[in-house]
């Protein structure tokens, strides 16, 4: 009798170690998904916003977060993009499409709102304060 409940209790051990191994080789590859999910690049773009007929200089400070290929297995989006105008707007962009080396960017799904090119480093963008069309150039 008691064989058998020894063998039992080693059964059961040996099912737990290998459930423990499991969840830890799962909760691995979850923070490596989470870590190196998407590349962050940030810009300091300068141009010119257009509001009507009036034109001024700005100043836009973009980061943008590419992400990795498999992101696109549970995420429509090719990146995020966080816009910045100083003391005046601030918004994210979590719906980007990626043609070539340029990245289409829209404020909902259906609604087109600009583009950055990562080739050229230009962002053409649609914002509250009017029009914004510049070249960036990367922060370090």
């Amino acid at each position: 009798m008691r064989r058998v409940l020894f063998d039992c209790i080693g059964g059961i051990m040996t099912v737990l170690k290998y459930l423990g191994g499991l969840l830890a080789t799962a909760a691995l590859l979850f923070l490596f998904l989470v870590n190196f999910s998407s590349v962050e690049s940030s810009y300091e773009c300068i141009g010119q916003t257009r509001d009507g007929g009036d034109s001024q200089p700005s100043t836009v400070y973009l980061q943008l977060e590419e992400y990795r290929w498999w992101v696109g297995l549970w995420s429509k989006s090719d990146a995020y993009l966080y816009v910045e105008i100083p003391n005046t707007f601030v918004f994210g962009y979590t719906h980007l499409d990626k043609v070539g080396h340029q990245y289409q960017i829209y404020e909902a799904e259906n609604k087109f709102t600009g583009n950055f090119s990562t080739l050229s480093s230009a962002l053409a963008l649609s914002t509250h304060l009017g029009f914004f069309e510049g070249a960036c150039k990367r922060k370090e």
